[in-house]
Order: C-alpha cells, then structure tokens, then sequence
C-alpha cells in the first residue's frame, strides 16, 4: 500500500501543529517587539490582528502545499517531504507578514519588515519545522506498518548536523537582532539582558522538546533493532520487525530481516540435510547389523526385533525418547564384530570346542574396537552395545568382566532382548525354545547374568514384546509360543 503526504496529517496531528503554530504566532508578538521597536510601537491589538491574519494564511498555505504535493516524491521520506512543506509554509507566511507590514506601515523601514520575516524563518521554518517533523515521522510510523524501503537516502549524520546548525545559527540570528535593535537606540541595561535570557531560555526549551522527542524516536527504533538481533540469537527468524525509517538504522533494520530469512532458509535446508546424513546413517548401521547376522546364517528380521525390544525396555527404565531412539538405532550392531570371526567358527553347526569359543568371545571387543573412535553418538551407542552386550550381571562375562551398573544401561538392555530373540529363534546349531523355557531361564539368571530390574519390566511388557515378534517374525516361525 502507497501513502501520500495527507495521510500522515490525521486530525491529532493536525490539531497538534496548529496549536503549536498559534502559540508560536503569540510568542513572535513578544519576539517581533523584542527585535524591532516600529513593532514595538504598535498597540497589542494592531499586532495580534495582524498575527491572526497570518495565522489564517499559514493553515492555507499549509493545506494547498499538502494537498498540492500529497503524492510522494521519488525516491524521498514521506515525513521529511512534509517536513519542507511545512518550512515553505512558514516562509511563506513570513513573506505574507512582510509584505503585509510593508503595506499597512509604508513609514516603517525595510529592515523592519525584514526583521519580522527573519522571525517567521528562525522560529517557523527553523525550529518549529523541526518539531513537526518529529511529529510527522511518528504519525507515519503508526500507519506505515507494512512499508518496504528498496532506497535509503536519508543519513541520521545529516539530520543531526541539519538540527545543530539551526539550533546553533537560531540563537545567533535571534541575539544578533535583539542586540542590534538596541544598540540602534543606543540603550543596552539590565532590560536588555533580561530579553536576552527570555529569548534564549524559548528557545532553550523548544531544543530541549526536540531533543527528547529525537531521543524517544531513537531509542524505540533502536530498541526494536537490538530485539530483532536477540531473536536472530535466540532462532526466532520469522518474529523479525522492521522500522520504518529510510536512514542507516532502516537499513540495518531491513539487512537484518534479510538476514534471518536467508540464515531460516539455510537452517532448514541444513536440518534436512543433517536429517538425511542421520537417516543415512542409521540405514548403514542396520544393512552393517544384517550383514553381520547373515555372515551368521541368522535372518535380517533378528537384528529388527532386537532394536525393537530394546527400545520398549529403554522407555520403560527411564529413559527418554531420545535416547530410547538412540538405542533402537545402535542396537543392530551388536554383533557388528563377528565379521571378523572364521566362517568355519561362526557357522559351525556342532558346539564349540573351548578354543573357538574363546575367538568366538572376541567378537564383543572387535566390534567395540571398530566403532569407539566416531565421535557419532549413534555409533558411540553402537560401540557400548557391541562391546558390552556380552558382560554378565554378576561379574562373570566378557570381554571385561564387568559387573552391576558398571556395565552401561544401553548393554544391559540389548543383552535381554538379543538373548530372548536368539534363543526363541531356530539357529544352525540348535532348535528355538519354548517361551516357557525362555522365561525359566531368565527368572533363574536374574541378578546373575541379567539386570534384575530390567527382567522385572521384561515380564512386565510382555503383551508389547510379543507384538513386535509377531510384527517381524521370520518367513518360517522359529518359536512355539507357550
């Protein structure tokens, strides 16, 4: 949506910059008489006829030269193309209080009606201008929410350096004509001084009300930017505000939106990449499972079982969905280290002699010792199920010998749910067993060779257990339900 210049001129703010424009009219009475003693020898009621009839002038002029130059300007800030109407107003009002004089008082002289329009420049288009503009930048700031800059050609330095100089070359002008009318009269005296500070404290206070309107302007704006960085910081990029400004802090304002939009952009892109490199990962890891049961003559469906059983005994313990997840996803490597195992050993379809089950023992740290060095905390997981699946409650497993809690939660999960599915699972060297002997066993080496809590919340599951091994259950069923 395009807004023009009398969009910005809402009725508040137009009873606001009459208002002010009257007042000022009542101070030039006191400033014109101050500055020039024709005027001042004029009666109370001859000046402020006078005032009012530029009074009436200015608000036309105003109202032409907006209505006139409503439509923006190229290239150009809305408030400060106001803004310059409002000083052509005052000047012109200027010129109309001297042409006026110069008519009504033919004896006055030139430098008397000149005096008056410097008054109507110093204090209307110099000070006063300043303050409407202000006002101008806010009313357009509550109605222009949704303006997008492409340019930037206002400079905050240049604004500032603007407002110096006329609050700088006002008080100079203003104390050079006080200074010169008397001197004319040949009196300078305490009265003289006392107009002096009259007019400098006005003045004073219209920088003062300037310069903390300026301050309030500034400091929303910047407020508005140091939120929009901390939530940049915080990854709140579609919440990102923007100011409505055509100087250095708009353009920071928008570069900064461009900014969170691009890093948002960018962020997704990389979350659904990182999404599938986990992906990819955990597909790795699962083929890598079944290649090692497969080097086994074991089917592909054991290792998914295994994932699954472990993962209900992980949530069921404590732990979070996370690391529950973890855990389904490392689980399938635990016998990642029989790769490395003889085919005549792992296949062997009698028992093993003493010896080749010592290197078959071995598989648990071959895969230990192939997986601990990723710093992936899959693999990391992977690494501890390998190594650690193996290890016996009571201290007497392989490959360390560890006992209790010494042996992470992770083996000793995988450990019940590898042993429940390979015994209930028909293999080379044996025949599957019945559930009911599965349980026997588990309930005699609980505390022994299993995590007594964790054999408690087994049987606690079991409804959930047998669902997965229905779910993945082998071409040929290789356990006879009890």
């Amino acid at each position: 949506m395009s807004y023009n210049v009398t969009d910005i001129l809402t009725i508040r703010v137009r009873i606001l910059i009459y208002a002010i424009s009257f007042l000022s009219l009542l101070f030039l009475e006191t400033y014109s008489t101050t500055v020039c003693p024709f005027i001042d020898g004029l009666r109370p009621s001859q000046v402020y006829r006078n005032l009012s009839f530029i009074l009436i002038l200015l608000i036309l002029y105003r109202e032409v030269l907006y209505h006139t130059f409503k439509r923006p300007w190229k290239n150009f800030y809305l408030p400060r193309q106001a803004y310059l109407l409002s000083v052509i107003a005052w000047l012109l009002a200027g010129l109309s209080a001297f042409l006026l004089h110069f008519i009504l008082y033919p004896n006055f002289p030139v430098a008397s009606h000149i005096k008056l329009f410097a008054s109507f420049a110093i204090l209307g288009a110099g000070i006063l201008a300043q303050i409407e503009y202000i006002i101008f930048e806010m009313s357009y700031k509550k109605i222009a929410t949704n303006v997008q800059y492409t340019t930037f050609k206002e400079k905050i330095s240049q604004r500032i350096l603007e407002t110096f100089l006329i609050f700088t070359i006002a008080p100079i002008l203003t104390l050079s004509l006080i200074i010169s009318r008397y001197t004319y009269e040949g009196v300078l005296d305490m009265h003289i001084a006392k107009e002096v500070i009259y007019m400098g404290l006005a003045m004073l206070i219209a920088s003062i009300i300037l310069a903390f309107t300026f301050k309030k302007s500034l400091k929303s704006d910047t407020k508005i930017i140091i939120d929009d960085i901390q939530k940049v910081k915080e990854g709140k990029y579609y919440d990102i505000q923007t100011i409505n400004r055509p100087d250095e802090l708009g353009k920071i304002s928008y570069t900064i939106k461009d900014m969170a939009s691009y890093i948002d952009e960018h962020a997704k892109k990389i979350a659904e990449l990182n999404e599938e490199i986990i992906h990819t990962q955990r597909e790795i890891i699962y083929t890598m499972g079944e290649i090692a049961e497969t080097r086994s003559k074991e089917t592909g469906n054991h290792v998914k079982r295994v994932a699954q059983y472990s993962k209900i005994l992980a949530l069921k313990s404590g732990l979070n969905e996370e690391e529950a997840e973890l855990l389904k996803q490392a689980s399938p490597m635990h016998d990642i280290g029989k790769v490395g195992i003889p085919d005549n050993i792992l296949n062997k379809p009698g028992k093993l002699t003493p010896e080749e089950f010592e290197i078959m023992k071995t598989h648990a740290q071959l895969g230990y010792d192939m997986l601990k060095h990723s710093n992936k905390k899959i693999l990391q997981a992977a690494a501890i199920v390998a190594g650690g699946h193996h290890e016996k409650y009571d201290g007497s497993g392989y490959p360390n010998g560890l006992s209790g809690e010494d042996i992470h939660i992770y083996a000793r999960i995988t450990a019940i749910a590898d042993v429940f599915d390979a015994l209930g699972s028909s293999r080379i060297y044996k025949k599957a067993w019945k559930d009911e002997d599965i349980f026997n066993l588990f309930k005699e080496q609980s505390g022994k060779h299993f995590d007594p809590k964790l054999i408690t919340l087994f049987f606690e599951n079991l409804d959930a257990i047998f669902e997965v091994r229905k779910m993945f259950q082998d071409t040929e069923t290789s356990s006879i339900s009890s």
